[in-house]
Protein backbone atom coordinates (compact mmCIF):
# COMPACT_ATOMS: atom_id res chain seq x y z
CA UNK A 1 0.00 0.00 0.00
CA UNK A 2 1.54 3.45 -0.51
CA UNK A 3 2.00 6.03 2.28
CA UNK A 4 -0.55 8.50 1.10
CA UNK A 5 -3.41 5.90 0.71
CA UNK A 6 -2.52 4.19 4.45
CA UNK A 7 -2.32 7.38 5.94
CA UNK A 8 -6.16 8.63 4.72
CA UNK A 9 -7.51 5.41 5.48
CA UNK A 10 -5.93 5.82 9.13
CA UNK A 11 -7.32 9.08 9.19
CA UNK A 12 -10.78 8.03 8.58
CA UNK A 13 -10.91 4.85 10.86
CA UNK A 14 -8.93 5.07 13.70
CA UNK A 15 -9.34 7.48 17.02
CA UNK A 16 -5.45 9.09 17.61
CA UNK A 17 -4.42 8.33 21.50
CA UNK A 18 -0.74 9.53 20.33
CA UNK A 19 1.28 12.82 19.11
CA UNK A 20 0.73 14.80 17.85
CA UNK A 21 -1.19 17.33 20.13
CA UNK A 22 -4.17 18.07 17.49
CA UNK A 23 -5.61 15.07 16.88
CA UNK A 24 -6.26 15.23 13.12
CA UNK A 25 -8.78 17.71 14.27
CA UNK A 26 -8.57 21.04 16.14
CA UNK A 27 -6.76 23.47 13.81
CA UNK A 28 -7.27 27.26 12.90
CA UNK A 29 -7.56 27.13 9.12
CA UNK A 30 -9.84 25.18 7.48
CA UNK A 31 -7.04 25.03 4.50
CA UNK A 32 -5.00 23.04 6.56
CA UNK A 33 -7.42 20.44 7.30
CA UNK A 34 -6.36 18.09 4.60
CA UNK A 35 -2.39 18.39 5.84
CA UNK A 36 -3.71 18.11 9.66
CA UNK A 37 -6.02 14.58 9.12
CA UNK A 38 -3.13 12.96 7.66
CA UNK A 39 -0.64 14.19 10.28
CA UNK A 40 0.57 10.71 12.80
CA UNK A 41 3.80 10.18 14.31
CA UNK A 42 5.51 6.29 14.34
CA UNK A 43 2.53 4.27 15.09
CA UNK A 44 2.38 0.62 14.72
CA UNK A 45 1.68 -0.20 10.74
CA UNK A 46 3.07 3.09 9.73
CA UNK A 47 7.05 2.15 9.90
CA UNK A 48 9.78 4.59 10.85
CA UNK A 49 12.31 6.41 8.82
CA UNK A 50 15.22 5.77 10.85
CA UNK A 51 14.86 2.00 10.25
CA UNK A 52 12.74 1.79 7.33
CA UNK A 53 11.14 -1.92 6.53
CA UNK A 54 7.57 -1.44 5.96
CA UNK A 55 5.59 1.08 3.95
CA UNK A 56 8.34 3.87 4.01
CA UNK A 57 10.91 1.65 2.84
CA UNK A 58 8.78 0.36 -0.19
CA UNK A 59 7.93 4.20 -0.72
CA UNK A 60 11.47 4.85 -0.93
CA UNK A 61 11.98 2.22 -3.36
CA UNK A 62 9.70 3.50 -5.50
CA UNK A 63 11.13 7.04 -5.42
CA UNK A 64 14.96 5.30 -5.92
CA UNK A 65 13.19 3.21 -9.22
CA UNK A 66 11.77 6.83 -11.00
CA UNK A 67 15.31 8.17 -10.32
CA UNK A 68 17.26 5.41 -11.66
CA UNK A 69 18.90 4.96 -8.31
CA UNK A 70 20.73 1.96 -6.26
CA UNK A 71 19.58 3.40 -3.07
CA UNK A 72 17.09 6.57 -2.38
CA UNK A 73 16.53 7.97 1.14
CA UNK A 74 13.64 10.25 2.06
CA UNK A 75 15.13 13.67 3.56
CA UNK A 76 12.11 16.09 5.58
CA UNK A 77 14.70 18.45 6.31
CA UNK A 78 15.23 19.95 2.93
CA UNK A 79 18.57 18.98 1.22
CA UNK A 80 21.00 20.35 3.74
CA UNK A 81 19.95 17.65 5.90
CA UNK A 82 21.51 15.18 2.98
CA UNK A 83 24.59 17.16 2.09
CA UNK A 84 25.50 17.29 6.48
CA UNK A 85 25.05 13.57 6.30
CA UNK A 86 27.11 12.96 2.57
CA UNK A 87 29.83 14.70 3.89
CA UNK A 88 29.94 14.01 7.77
CA UNK A 89 29.35 10.39 6.96
CA UNK A 90 32.44 10.42 3.61
CA UNK A 91 35.38 12.77 5.37
CA UNK A 92 37.00 13.11 9.25
CA UNK A 93 39.67 15.30 10.38
CA UNK A 94 42.33 12.76 8.69
CA UNK A 95 41.07 13.41 4.92
CA UNK A 96 40.67 16.63 2.67
CA UNK A 97 37.67 17.61 0.91
CA UNK A 98 37.27 19.50 -2.28
CA UNK A 99 34.73 21.98 -2.54
CA UNK A 100 33.77 23.99 -5.53
CA UNK A 101 33.48 27.66 -4.14
CA UNK A 102 30.09 28.39 -5.03
CA UNK A 103 28.81 25.97 -3.02
CA UNK A 104 25.83 26.74 -0.29
CA UNK A 105 27.09 27.52 2.60
CA UNK A 106 26.08 24.21 3.80
CA UNK A 107 28.27 22.31 2.59
CA UNK A 108 30.59 25.03 4.31
CA UNK A 109 29.04 24.23 7.35
CA UNK A 110 29.33 20.01 6.80
CA UNK A 111 33.07 20.52 5.83
CA UNK A 112 33.47 22.48 9.36
CA UNK A 113 31.83 19.77 11.60
CA UNK A 114 34.02 17.20 9.39
CA UNK A 115 37.21 18.40 10.70
CA UNK A 116 38.61 17.69 7.19
CA UNK A 117 41.02 19.66 5.34
CA UNK A 118 39.37 21.85 2.86
CA UNK A 119 40.64 22.54 -0.51
CA UNK A 120 38.44 25.14 -3.08
CA UNK A 121 38.10 25.33 -6.04
CA UNK A 122 36.82 27.81 -7.81
CA UNK A 123 34.87 28.32 -11.17
CA UNK A 124 35.29 30.80 -13.97
CA UNK A 125 32.59 33.17 -14.20
CA UNK A 126 30.56 34.10 -17.02
CA UNK A 127 30.87 37.17 -18.26
CA UNK A 128 27.95 38.00 -19.73
CA UNK A 129 25.50 37.91 -16.64
CA UNK A 130 28.48 38.05 -14.45
CA UNK A 131 27.58 34.22 -12.90
CA UNK A 132 29.24 31.34 -12.22
CA UNK A 133 30.31 28.77 -14.68
CA UNK A 134 30.73 24.86 -14.59
CA UNK A 135 33.02 22.93 -12.55
CA UNK A 136 35.86 22.57 -15.16
CA UNK A 137 37.27 19.35 -14.14
CA UNK A 138 40.39 19.99 -15.27
CA UNK A 139 40.79 21.81 -11.76
CA UNK A 140 39.32 18.48 -9.75
CA UNK A 141 42.46 16.82 -11.74
CA UNK A 142 44.88 19.51 -10.44
CA UNK A 143 42.88 19.23 -6.82
CA UNK A 144 42.74 16.25 -6.20
CA UNK A 145 46.91 15.52 -7.43
CA UNK A 146 47.67 18.34 -5.04
CA UNK A 147 45.88 16.83 -1.98
CA UNK A 148 47.36 13.68 -2.98
CA UNK A 149 45.83 10.39 -0.82
CA UNK A 150 44.36 13.05 1.63
CA UNK A 151 41.28 13.84 -0.43
CA UNK A 152 38.24 11.56 0.65
CA UNK A 153 35.59 13.20 -1.12
CA UNK A 154 34.80 15.98 -3.76
CA UNK A 155 31.54 18.53 -3.59
CA UNK A 156 30.14 20.26 -6.36
CA UNK A 157 26.84 22.07 -7.00
CA UNK A 158 24.89 21.05 -10.39
CA UNK A 159 22.91 22.50 -11.44
CA UNK A 160 23.67 26.34 -10.11
CA UNK A 161 20.73 28.30 -8.94
CA UNK A 162 21.53 29.32 -11.99
CA UNK A 163 20.81 26.68 -14.02
CA UNK A 164 24.58 25.88 -14.73
CA UNK A 165 25.38 22.46 -15.08
CA UNK A 166 29.16 20.92 -15.15
CA UNK A 167 30.56 17.78 -16.87
CA UNK A 168 29.54 15.18 -13.90
CA UNK A 169 30.74 11.92 -15.96
CA UNK A 170 34.26 13.18 -16.64
CA UNK A 171 34.62 14.80 -13.20
CA UNK A 172 33.35 11.23 -11.69
CA UNK A 173 36.02 9.30 -13.67
CA UNK A 174 38.54 12.05 -12.18
CA UNK A 175 37.41 11.75 -8.76
CA UNK A 176 36.43 7.34 -9.12
CA UNK A 177 40.64 7.47 -10.63
CA UNK A 178 41.92 8.89 -7.39
CA UNK A 179 39.79 6.83 -5.10
CA UNK A 180 37.78 10.26 -4.09
CA UNK A 181 33.86 9.95 -3.11
CA UNK A 182 31.98 12.60 -5.73
CA UNK A 183 29.20 14.57 -4.08
CA UNK A 184 26.48 16.66 -6.11
CA UNK A 185 24.66 19.01 -4.67
CA UNK A 186 21.78 18.51 -7.40
CA UNK A 187 19.34 20.59 -4.92
CA UNK A 188 18.01 22.07 -8.16
CA UNK A 189 18.25 19.16 -10.51
CA UNK A 190 15.59 17.02 -8.90
CA UNK A 191 14.13 17.11 -12.81
CA UNK A 192 16.70 15.99 -14.38
CA UNK A 193 16.51 12.90 -16.57
CA UNK A 194 12.92 13.11 -17.19
CA UNK A 195 12.65 13.95 -20.73
CA UNK A 196 15.61 15.27 -23.80
CA UNK A 197 14.58 18.89 -22.87
CA UNK A 198 16.82 18.52 -20.02
CA UNK A 199 20.24 17.41 -18.91
CA UNK A 200 21.15 13.98 -17.44
CA UNK A 201 20.69 13.37 -13.51
CA UNK A 202 23.88 12.81 -11.71
CA UNK A 203 22.73 9.89 -10.70
CA UNK A 204 23.35 8.31 -13.84
CA UNK A 205 26.27 9.68 -14.65
CA UNK A 206 28.49 8.25 -12.07
CA UNK A 207 27.71 10.28 -8.95
CA UNK A 208 28.03 8.75 -5.92
CA UNK A 209 25.71 10.83 -3.90
CA UNK A 210 23.63 13.09 -5.17
CA UNK A 211 21.30 14.93 -3.40
CA UNK A 212 17.84 16.75 -4.81
CA UNK A 213 15.74 18.79 -3.36
CA UNK A 214 12.48 17.57 -4.98
CA UNK A 215 10.52 20.41 -3.16
CA UNK A 216 12.52 22.96 -5.81
CA UNK A 217 11.32 21.72 -8.97
CA UNK A 218 9.07 18.73 -8.56
CA UNK A 219 5.55 19.02 -7.42
CA UNK A 220 6.35 17.87 -3.73
CA UNK A 221 5.91 20.26 -0.36
CA UNK A 222 8.58 22.55 0.68
CA UNK A 223 11.40 21.13 2.70
CA UNK A 224 11.80 17.17 1.30
CA UNK A 225 14.15 16.25 -1.00
CA UNK A 226 16.34 12.63 -1.55
CA UNK A 227 19.36 11.70 -1.03
CA UNK A 228 20.85 8.92 -3.77
CA UNK A 229 23.79 6.08 -3.30
CA UNK A 230 25.16 4.15 -5.72
CA UNK A 231 26.12 0.83 -4.24
CA UNK A 232 29.99 1.73 -5.04
CA UNK A 233 29.91 3.71 -2.56
CA UNK A 234 32.53 3.25 -0.06
CA UNK A 235 31.14 5.27 3.10
CA UNK A 236 27.50 4.13 1.83
CA UNK A 237 26.97 2.76 5.78
CA UNK A 238 28.57 5.92 7.70
CA UNK A 239 26.10 8.32 5.16
CA UNK A 240 23.26 6.02 6.33
CA UNK A 241 24.40 6.66 10.55
CA UNK A 242 25.09 10.26 9.28
CA UNK A 243 21.01 10.69 8.36
CA UNK A 244 20.13 9.86 11.46
CA UNK A 245 22.16 12.27 13.23
CA UNK A 246 21.28 15.20 11.09
CA UNK A 247 17.43 14.41 10.70
CA UNK A 248 14.46 14.75 13.23
CA UNK A 249 13.58 11.77 15.74
CA UNK A 250 10.26 12.72 14.39
CA UNK A 251 9.81 13.34 10.60
CA UNK A 252 6.78 14.31 9.22
CA UNK A 253 4.52 11.63 7.32
CA UNK A 254 2.80 14.61 5.65
CA UNK A 255 5.66 15.60 4.42
CA UNK A 256 7.29 12.14 2.95
CA UNK A 257 3.72 11.49 1.91
CA UNK A 258 4.22 14.28 -0.54
CA UNK A 259 7.69 12.68 -1.62
CA UNK A 260 5.64 9.31 -2.03
CA UNK A 261 2.55 11.12 -4.23
CA UNK A 262 5.08 13.23 -6.34
CA UNK A 263 6.74 9.86 -7.10
CA UNK A 264 3.57 8.43 -8.31
CA UNK A 265 2.77 11.27 -10.30
CA UNK A 266 5.93 11.16 -12.33
CA UNK A 267 6.10 7.31 -12.87
CA UNK A 268 1.89 7.73 -14.25
CA UNK A 269 2.11 10.93 -15.92
CA UNK A 270 5.46 12.09 -16.53
CA UNK A 271 5.39 11.44 -20.54
CA UNK A 272 2.73 14.21 -20.79
CA UNK A 273 4.11 16.10 -18.06
CA UNK A 274 7.29 16.59 -19.45
CA UNK A 275 5.76 16.69 -22.86
CA UNK A 276 3.96 20.04 -21.87
CA UNK A 277 6.32 21.40 -19.93
CA UNK A 278 9.13 21.81 -22.16
CA UNK A 279 6.91 22.98 -25.36
CA UNK A 280 5.77 25.84 -22.60
CA UNK A 281 9.66 26.47 -22.14
CA UNK A 282 10.49 26.53 -25.65
CA UNK A 283 7.69 28.85 -26.58
CA UNK A 284 9.05 31.08 -23.85
CA UNK A 285 12.09 31.63 -25.34
CA UNK A 286 10.79 31.95 -28.47
CA UNK A 287 8.76 34.82 -27.70
CA UNK A 288 11.65 36.62 -25.38
CA UNK A 289 13.95 36.36 -27.75
CA UNK A 290 12.87 39.88 -29.71
CA UNK A 291 12.86 41.45 -26.69
CA UNK A 292 14.95 44.84 -27.35
CA UNK A 293 16.74 45.86 -23.81
CA UNK A 294 15.76 42.49 -21.46
CA UNK A 295 17.75 39.95 -21.61
CA UNK A 296 16.83 36.44 -21.32
CA UNK A 297 20.18 33.72 -20.60
CA UNK A 298 20.41 31.16 -22.85
CA UNK A 299 22.98 28.24 -23.18
CA UNK A 300 24.49 30.16 -26.11
CA UNK A 301 25.35 32.82 -23.68
CA UNK A 302 27.53 30.43 -21.85
CA UNK A 303 31.02 30.22 -22.77
CA UNK A 304 33.76 29.55 -20.39
CA UNK A 305 35.30 26.28 -19.67
CA UNK A 306 33.40 24.37 -17.37
CA UNK A 307 30.09 24.57 -18.42
CA UNK A 308 28.80 21.65 -19.64
CA UNK A 309 24.93 22.75 -20.39
CA UNK A 310 21.88 24.65 -18.96
CA UNK A 311 18.93 23.97 -17.56
CA UNK A 312 16.23 25.87 -19.77
CA UNK A 313 13.64 25.25 -17.13
CA UNK A 314 15.74 28.10 -14.75
CA UNK A 315 14.52 31.53 -16.40
CA UNK A 316 17.21 34.42 -15.71
CA UNK A 317 16.54 38.06 -17.07
CA UNK A 318 18.62 41.07 -16.76
CA UNK A 319 18.07 44.86 -17.90
CA UNK A 320 20.82 44.54 -21.20
CA UNK A 321 20.54 48.46 -20.47
CA UNK A 322 21.73 48.38 -16.86
CA UNK A 323 18.28 51.14 -16.28
CA UNK A 324 16.76 47.97 -13.82
CA UNK A 325 18.69 46.07 -10.98
CA UNK A 326 17.67 42.62 -10.32
CA UNK A 327 15.70 43.44 -7.28
CA UNK A 328 14.07 46.78 -8.91
CA UNK A 329 13.00 44.35 -12.06
CA UNK A 330 11.91 42.05 -9.25
CA UNK A 331 9.73 44.19 -7.82
CA UNK A 332 7.88 45.71 -10.98
CA UNK A 333 6.68 42.21 -11.53
CA UNK A 334 5.52 41.54 -8.54
CA UNK A 335 3.51 45.22 -7.74
CA UNK A 336 2.53 45.92 -11.21
CA UNK A 337 2.29 42.28 -13.00
CA UNK A 338 1.45 40.04 -10.00
CA UNK A 339 4.30 37.84 -10.62
CA UNK A 340 6.72 36.80 -7.96
CA UNK A 341 10.08 35.81 -8.81
CA UNK A 342 12.01 32.92 -6.90
CA UNK A 343 15.52 35.61 -6.52
CA UNK A 344 16.69 38.65 -7.18
CA UNK A 345 20.43 39.78 -7.67
CA UNK A 346 22.68 42.91 -8.08
CA UNK A 347 21.47 42.81 -12.08
CA UNK A 348 19.16 39.90 -12.98
CA UNK A 349 16.33 37.60 -11.40
CA UNK A 350 15.75 34.02 -11.17
CA UNK A 351 11.64 32.48 -12.12
CA UNK A 352 11.68 29.12 -11.61
CA UNK A 353 9.55 26.92 -13.41
CA UNK A 354 8.63 23.08 -12.96
CA UNK A 355 5.78 21.05 -14.71
CA UNK A 356 2.97 22.23 -12.38
CA UNK A 357 2.92 25.34 -14.00
CA UNK A 358 0.08 26.67 -16.61
CA UNK A 359 -0.18 28.09 -20.22
CA UNK A 360 -1.92 30.67 -18.34
CA UNK A 361 1.09 31.56 -16.13
CA UNK A 362 3.80 31.48 -19.12
CA UNK A 363 1.58 33.61 -21.21
CA UNK A 364 1.51 36.13 -18.48
CA UNK A 365 4.90 36.37 -17.73
CA UNK A 366 5.31 37.28 -21.28
CA UNK A 367 3.21 39.81 -21.54
CA UNK A 368 4.89 41.26 -18.54
CA UNK A 369 7.93 40.97 -19.70
CA UNK A 370 6.99 42.46 -23.26
CA UNK A 371 5.03 45.44 -21.16
CA UNK A 372 8.73 46.27 -19.01
CA UNK A 373 10.34 46.30 -22.44
CA UNK A 374 8.45 48.27 -24.27
CA UNK A 375 8.25 51.00 -21.34
CA UNK A 376 12.55 50.72 -20.97
CA UNK A 377 12.46 51.27 -25.02
CA UNK A 378 10.11 54.90 -24.48
CA UNK A 379 12.36 55.93 -21.67
CA UNK A 380 14.25 58.79 -22.90
CA UNK A 381 18.43 58.23 -22.41
CA UNK A 382 19.47 58.56 -18.70
CA UNK A 383 22.54 58.36 -16.92
CA UNK A 384 21.74 56.39 -13.86
CA UNK A 385 22.91 52.73 -14.37
CA UNK A 386 22.25 50.37 -12.09
CA UNK A 387 25.48 48.99 -9.59
CA UNK A 388 27.94 47.12 -11.73
CA UNK A 389 28.13 43.32 -10.33
CA UNK A 390 31.37 42.44 -9.00
CA UNK A 391 32.69 38.54 -10.11
CA UNK A 392 32.23 36.47 -7.28
CA UNK A 393 34.90 36.77 -4.62
CA UNK A 394 35.27 32.91 -4.37
CA UNK A 395 38.63 31.36 -2.33
CA UNK A 396 40.92 28.96 -4.10
CA UNK A 397 43.09 26.38 -2.83
CA UNK A 398 43.90 25.02 0.61
CA UNK A 399 42.03 26.77 3.58
CA UNK A 400 42.29 26.47 7.41
CA UNK A 401 39.45 24.87 8.32
CA UNK A 402 40.39 24.36 11.82
CA UNK A 403 40.61 28.31 11.71
CA UNK A 404 36.78 28.33 10.50
CA UNK A 405 35.58 26.35 12.87
CA UNK A 406 37.71 28.33 15.93
CA UNK A 407 36.13 31.58 14.84
CA UNK A 408 32.78 30.44 16.43
CA UNK A 409 34.41 30.52 19.47
CA UNK A 410 36.55 33.84 19.21
CA UNK A 411 36.38 36.93 20.31
CA UNK A 412 34.71 39.56 18.39
CA UNK A 413 33.08 42.96 17.43
CA UNK A 414 31.40 44.39 14.77
CA UNK A 415 32.22 46.94 12.52
CA UNK A 416 30.92 49.18 9.80
CA UNK A 417 31.03 47.48 6.43
CA UNK A 418 33.05 50.10 4.81
CA UNK A 419 35.74 49.69 7.72
CA UNK A 420 36.10 45.94 7.94
CA UNK A 421 38.42 45.72 4.06
CA UNK A 422 41.51 43.63 5.89
CA UNK A 423 40.00 42.41 9.00
CA UNK A 424 39.42 38.55 9.94
CA UNK A 425 35.81 37.78 8.88
CA UNK A 426 34.36 36.02 11.75
CA UNK A 427 31.32 34.51 10.20
CA UNK A 428 30.09 32.98 6.98
CA UNK A 429 28.35 35.76 4.89
CA UNK A 430 26.08 35.63 1.86
CA UNK A 431 23.76 37.25 -0.37
CA UNK A 432 20.58 34.48 0.69
CA UNK A 433 19.38 33.66 -1.76
CA UNK A 434 21.41 31.56 -2.86
CA UNK A 435 23.49 31.73 -0.15
CA UNK A 436 27.01 31.43 -1.36
CA UNK A 437 29.77 32.47 0.35
CA UNK A 438 31.22 35.83 0.41
CA UNK A 439 33.62 35.85 3.21
CA UNK A 440 34.35 32.40 5.35
CA UNK A 441 35.28 32.53 9.05
CA UNK A 442 38.65 33.32 9.57
CA UNK A 443 39.39 34.64 5.96
CA UNK A 444 40.29 38.31 5.27
CA UNK A 445 37.90 40.42 4.21
CA UNK A 446 38.85 42.11 0.71
CA UNK A 447 38.22 45.15 -1.06
CA UNK A 448 36.14 43.31 -3.17
CA UNK A 449 34.17 41.64 -0.94
CA UNK A 450 33.11 44.93 0.73
CA UNK A 451 31.98 46.31 -2.42
CA UNK A 452 30.36 43.37 -3.47
CA UNK A 453 28.11 43.49 0.18
CA UNK A 454 27.78 46.93 -0.76
CA UNK A 455 26.20 46.60 -3.90
CA UNK A 456 23.54 44.03 -2.69
CA UNK A 457 22.95 46.03 0.27
CA UNK A 458 22.52 49.45 -2.32
CA UNK A 459 19.95 46.99 -4.37
CA UNK A 460 18.03 45.68 -1.13
CA UNK A 461 18.92 41.98 -1.18
CA UNK A 462 19.21 39.73 1.88
CA UNK A 463 22.49 39.49 3.52
CA UNK A 464 22.56 36.64 6.43
CA UNK A 465 26.08 36.68 8.65
CA UNK A 466 25.70 40.88 9.30
CA UNK A 467 24.14 42.57 11.70
CA UNK A 468 22.33 45.47 9.89
CA UNK A 469 25.33 47.55 8.26
CA UNK A 470 27.91 45.98 10.23
CA UNK A 471 29.82 42.72 9.94
CA UNK A 472 31.48 40.48 12.84
CA UNK A 473 35.32 40.86 13.07
CA UNK A 474 37.75 39.09 15.22
CA UNK A 475 38.04 41.24 18.39
CA UNK A 476 41.41 41.60 20.12
CA UNK A 477 40.92 41.39 23.93
CA UNK A 478 43.73 44.72 24.17
CA UNK A 479 42.16 46.78 21.81
CA UNK A 480 38.56 46.83 24.19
Amino acid sequence: MHLTKALKEHADDKYPFHMPGHKRRLFADEILSDAYSIDITEIEGFDDLHEADGLIRKAQERAAKLYGADETHFLVNGSTGGILAAICGTVSKTDSIIVAANCHRSVYNAAMLSGAGLYIVAPRQEKSFCLCAGIDPERIENALSETSDEAGAVVITSPTYEGIVSDIRSIADICHRHGAVLIVDSAHGAHFGFSGAFPESPVALGADVVISGVHKTMPAMTQTALIHISRDCPSAGRIRAMLKVFTTSSPSYVLMASIDSMTDLIKEQKDELFEAYAKRLKSFYDKTSALNNLKVLKKEDLTEKGTWDHDIGKIVIKDDSMRLSGKELSDILYDKYGICAEMAGVSYVILMTSVADTDEGFAKLEDALAAIDEDLQSRPGSDRKTPVPEEAILPEGRYDNKMMAAMFEADAGTVPLEKACGMIARDLVTVYPPGIPVTLPGSVITDRAVRSLQNAQQCGLKITGMTGKEIAVLWERSST
